[in-house]
């Protein structure tokens, strides 16, 4: 396999947003994933004819390159405006004033990744990384297939309890170690008719829910009613991973405390094992010049999409500064 400037694996939010930075800038960039699609969490499910966000649910802009990208993307109609802020359910519904956008592409939220992908030249999914070796001055990564992947710089878009065995031993992954994460059971439903409700989604203070969503609310008219409910960490965390159907009861239990009755044709469950960042790493950005070894996640620039879309640019920022000096 020939070698590229970068390697990159993980081809989630932050590491879309660094290989653009950096081809943008002629250096050649490989991106792998595991994955069948690029973006991580910002994930959309195809379910019969409905598309349902079934990990991040939407996000906001800060700052003002995010701002310019949202711009763009609604002059363009692959996002929108969905929502300027959500009730509180506690044990009563309280309407809160609103506050700052919240954006959602109405063809889902996958819509984001696949965009910052277009651009890029080598991209490879379903490409699962099993060992790393450095050879001299090079990275070989080599997949469960049994490819090598070269490249004088490696940078790992990766959950840290990932990357510590795969980089481990060439540096101190003390602060890897110390990241926590809390998981999430997720539930997403078709419903047979709509919630009384006119809230696109509910933010919950429950021993089981923490998030209720008209996933249906953010398509166009005519969309099929669904409800994406996401559990709260420490109670998916003590479910471990046990049998999705009886998870998937137990949320939807709890969920009656919250909606009255509803009307659920089918139901299914999934499990995110990193779901929401408790410990970030100290950092936006690590990067090791002595090794070409970088890594960069939602864990590192704050636990939101404009955080890993942060985290990415400034790493590619930090490798570009040191290309420009000749280093």
């Amino acid at each position: 396999m020939d070698e590229t400037d970068v390697l990159v694996i993980g081809a989630g939010l932050a590491g879309l947003a660094f290989a653009q930075d950096v081809q943008s800038r002629g250096l050649r960039v490989r991106l792998l994933d595991k994955a069948r699609g690029v973006g991580g969490r910002a994930a959309t499910r195809r379910w019969d004819d409905m598309r349902i966000d079934h990990g991040a649910q939407f996000f906001t802009a800060r700052g003002e390159r995010l701002r310019g990208l949202v711009k763009q993307g609604i002059r363009d109609g692959w996002l929108r405006v969905w929502s300027h802020g959500f009730p509180l359910w506690d044990g009563t519904l309280r309407e809160r004033p609103p506050s700052h956008a919240r954006y959602a592409p109405p063809h889902g939220m996958s819509e984001l990744p696949k965009r910052m992908a277009q651009g890029l030249r080598d991209v490879r999914t379903e490409t699962r990384v099993v060992t790393v070796r450095r050879n001299g001055e090079t990275w070989a990564a080599q997949s469960e297939a049994g490819e090598t992947f070269s490249s004088r710089c490696l940078v790992l878009n990766l959950p840290p309890a990932q990357i510590i065995p795969l980089v481990g031993e060439f540096l101190d992954t003390a602060p890897l170690a110390a990241v926590q994460f809390d998981p999430a059971w997720t539930v997403l439903a078709r419903l047979e008719q709509d919630l009384d409700a006119d809230w696109p989604a509910l933010e919950v203070k429950h021993p089981v829910v923490a998030w209720v969503s008209r996933d249906h609310t953010k398509r166009n008219a005519g969309a099929p009613l669904a409800l994406v409910v996401h559990a709260q960490g420490t109670w998916s965390a003590a479910q471990g991973e046990s049998d999705p159907e009886l998870v998937r009861g137990q949320i939807l239990a709890a969920l009656r405390d919250i909606v009255e009755s509803p009307s659920i044709r089918k139901a299914q469950s999934f499990r995110w094992r990193y779901a929401q960042p408790t410990v970030t790493f100290p950092h936006s950005y690590f990067w090791d010049r002595s090794l070409g070894l970088g890594w960069c996640g939602d864990w590192c620039g704050g636990p939101r999409i404009e955080g890993a879309l942060v985290s990415g640019w400034s790493l590619a920022e930090a490798v570009l500064s040191e290309k420009s000096r000749g280093a």
